[in-house]
């Protein structure tokens, strides 16, 4: 009889260690190649949810143009009794409020009291709503914000939630804020967007605009676009106690009025022009008066620009290199007079400028942005 003979393979050989960090090093480098993919490929998403929003914002705004044959007010003047019937305010209810019915949100429309200034806590519940529509998804920082109020916070000394807004309505080149003082109200007649103030002190009136105002083109003129709420989340100048940088929750992008800053955007400086906003525009005195400069510019966490709608429906991805004036070459001496050149006349709209005028007569081609 034979016996097969087995047979023994030899010792078994594990990695060694500078195979394993071979293998760790490849591993590391798929990783570092993919997570830009990924990254680029969630912006993309986000990026077009955004887009869709503003188009959903632009078509509310025409259903409410076909409604009423203007599109909303800017922002609004409101009496404020409980300081004498005297007593104004420049910062009332602004577009986005005034069109929620055109958005499917008839509900929180109803739910305002226009009789009562929009600061009064017969209002508290409509400052308070969140707006996804509002919200754009690279604006992280925004989704679902809300200032939950406290005492003091509204006229009448009640406690006024609030959420905020990435998005902005096209108030032009220059903005001319009466407020409610002595300033002229002939200056608010040269503002150039497509919204403005819809009543003014001392029995005066501005009109709000349709498409016959636009004489520019609906194709060449911004009806809104993108205002970066976490780009303007530390606008306070200064520390608290303990180090932390001051945090004002009152000061930028408030969803329920139009004010520049807060539902409304200007073009004086070019879209993301602040890339450090405490640093870039200082802490101290503002020569434009009416909010921080890097509260109402155009901006967002997009690379290379930000998105705007036009007044034909249209959405446009707008570059940060888009031409545009020198901004740093204009000033406004104080509130009742116009902005002037530094050192003299102001300058020439660039593309970017003219983009936002609803009367300018300036000439532009698509291929300029």
């Amino acid at each position: 009889m034979f016996m097969r003979r087995t047979r023994f393979a030899g010792p078994l050989r594990a990695f060694t260690l500078i195979e394993l960090l071979v293998v760790i090093a490849i591993i590391a480098v798929l990783i570092a190649l993919l997570l830009p993919a990924v990254q680029s490929a969630r912006e993309a998403a986000r990026r077009a949810q955004c887009t869709n929003n503003l188009k959903q914002l632009a078509l509310a705004m025409h259903n409410y143009l076909d409604a009423n044959s203007t599109f909303p007010q800017g922002d609004q003047f409101q009496w404020a009794y409980k300081d004498g019937p005297g007593a104004f305010v420049r910062q009332g209810p602004g577009p986005f409020l005034a069109m929620t019915g055109f958005y499917e949100q008839g509900n929180i429309y109803n739910s305002f009291n226009s009789s009562v200034f929009i600061y009064y806590a017969e209002n508290s519940t409509t400052n308070g709503f969140g707006l996804s529509i509002l919200w754009c998804p690279s604006d992280g920082e925004v989704v679902n914000k809300k200032y939950a109020g406290g005492p003091g916070d509204g006229w009448d000394d009640s406690p006024i939630p609030m959420t905020f807004t990435s998005y902005g309505v096209n108030l032009g080149h220059l903005y001319y804020n009466i407020g409610r003082n002595s300033v002229p109200s002939s200056l608010a007649s040269q503002n150039s967007g497509v919204f403005s103030h819809t009543g003014v002190p001392n029995g005066a009136r501005l009109s709000t605009w349709g498409i016959a105002a636009i004489t520019d083109g609906t194709s060449n003129t911004f009806l809104l676009g993108e205002m970066a709420y976490g780009k303007v989340l530390n606008p306070g100048c200064g520390n608290n106690p303990d180090g932390t940088p001051v945090q004002n929750w009152w000061d930028p992008h408030w969803w329920t009025t139009g004010l520049v800053g807060d539902g409304g955007f200007v073009t004086i400086f070019p879209p993301n022009f602040f890339q450090n906003p405490l640093r870039d525009s200082g802490c101290g005195s503002d020569p434009v008066f009416d909010g921080r400069r890097y509260t109402f510019t155009a901006s967002s966490f997009h690379p290379g620009g930000c998105n705007f709608a036009l007044c034909d429906g249209s959405v446009r991805f707008v570059k940060n290199s888009i031409n545009s004036w020198n901004p740093w070459s204009i000033t406004r001496p104080n509130r009742n007079v116009p902005y002037v050149g530094v050192g003299g006349a102001l300058p020439a709209n660039g593309v970017y400028q003219s983009l936002s005028t609803r009367n300018g007569g300036e000439v532009i081609s698509a291929d300029q942005y």
